[in-house]
């Protein structure tokens, strides 16, 4: 057995804890009664469930060293598991990046981030609310389609647009299949979320981003999932996505049980500003800010340890919260029941932390993974 010792967040206070590890799991918890202050900040590993890229590389390369320098790119900064993104394509770069995901997962580096699999981020959204999209790559709903990509076994979300023909019948077939349904890309109004919600929707992607204002006659998914308790949904924490006063309205409105953290990251993330390519659109990055030549937000260069400072700070959270929205909240919404938790029993997927927030080391499975 080995041993790491540091300070652990809990609900209403701050502990010393002696963590025993076996192998990739937590066989013991130790909590002191006095504070080591000269001790490093433990969190669970964070688990981002929305990444494009990272370290000049994207999910659409489709490639195992694309995977590999994504993964250990965003390791650096506390992420232990996460979701490869894709972006709208056409149907043959979605299958490759299907395939060749499935392939990365059966000897990953031990030295990066988990990739559990991954996220559909279209190609079935609105054309309207496209965002940093490609229009001429969007396609209505497509169940056969829909039920090829799944039988991959990799798909682990989707993000589609309710308001389109079809939708609610790939939306079924995916929760059917224990794939979490976001809304996203969308102009969906409430009637449309409500049958939503009946075909399996159960997430909004990318909260206040690529869909409609909230309104007092029409709240749209900004309001329904501030309604509706058995909705979660994500948010992009980096003060530019959605500003400081909007996340404490958010937080405030649904809670931190039901909202958690992602970065959208490109491949922009780790590396610096620039011009880069996201699925065929070139974005500037400047000024910590990823947009397309008309100005629309195309992702961002935020890490999930920047994310967790933010939401802190802006967002006015706890700690504790913090850690609940990077780790446990969206390890529980795609199925990973032995992460988000420094607890015995659970995944030694362990980020620690210096007094600024910035990530010390990451330890995956009980092997260190990165080591400022």
């Amino acid at each position: 057995m080995r041993f790491v010792e540091g300070n652990r967040y809990e609900e209403n206070s701050l502990r010393t804890v002696r963590l025993g590890i076996i192998d990739s799991h937590i066989e013991s918890v130790v909590v002191y009664h006095d504070i080591a202050r000269d001790l490093p900040t433990l969190m669970p590993g964070f688990v981002d469930i929305h990444i494009h890229g990272g370290g000049g590389a994207d999910t659409m390369d489709a490639t195992a060293k694309a995977f590999a320098t994504i993964a250990k790119t965003h390791a650096r900064y506390g992420t232990t598991s996460l979701l490869l993104t894709t972006v709208t394509e056409s149907p043959d770069r979605i299958e490759q990046v299907l395939r060749e995901v499935k392939s990365y997962r059966k000897e990953q580096d031990e030295h990066a981030a988990t990739v559990e699999g991954v996220h559909l981020e279209g190609p079935f959204i609105h054309p309207q609310k496209a965002g940093a999209q490609r229009r001429d790559r969007i396609i209505d709903p497509d169940p056969d389609l829909a039920k090829a990509w799944f039988s991959s076994g990799v798909v682990k979300m989707i993000t589609l647009a309710p308001d389109r023909p079809h939708a609610k019948d790939v939306a079924k077939m995916a929760a059917d299949s224990g794939i979490l349904v976001s809304v996203g890309h969308t102009n969906a109004n409430v009637p449309d979320l409500l049958a939503a919600k009946e075909s399996g929707f159960s997430h909004v992607t990318h909260l206040c981003n690529a869909m409609p204002s909230i309104h007092h006659r029409e709240v749209g998914p900004i309001g329904f999932v501030m309604e509706d308790d058995q909705f979660t949904a994500d948010l992009i924490c980096d003060g530019i996505h959605v500003n400081e006063r909007m996340m404490r309205i958010l937080i405030r409105s649904i809670g931190t049980e039901r909202l958690m953290l992602i970065t959208d990251a490109i491949r922009a993330c780790g590396v610096g500003s620039g011009i880069y390519d996201l699925g065929g659109l070139t974005v500037e990055v400047a000024d910590g800010a990823c947009r397309l030549q008309d100005g629309t937000l195309a992702g961002s260069i935020l890490t999930m340890a920047d994310a967790v400072k933010s939401v802190q700070s802006l967002g006015r959270v706890s700690s504790y919260a913090s850690a609940m929205m990077a780790s446990y909240n969206p390890a529980k919404r795609i199925g990973l029941l032995r992460k988000g938790k420094i607890e015995t029993g659970y995944d030694a997927d362990i980020v620690a932390l210096d007094a600024a927030g910035s990530t010390l080391w990451t330890m995956i499975q009980g092997k260190m993974a990165f080591e400022a």
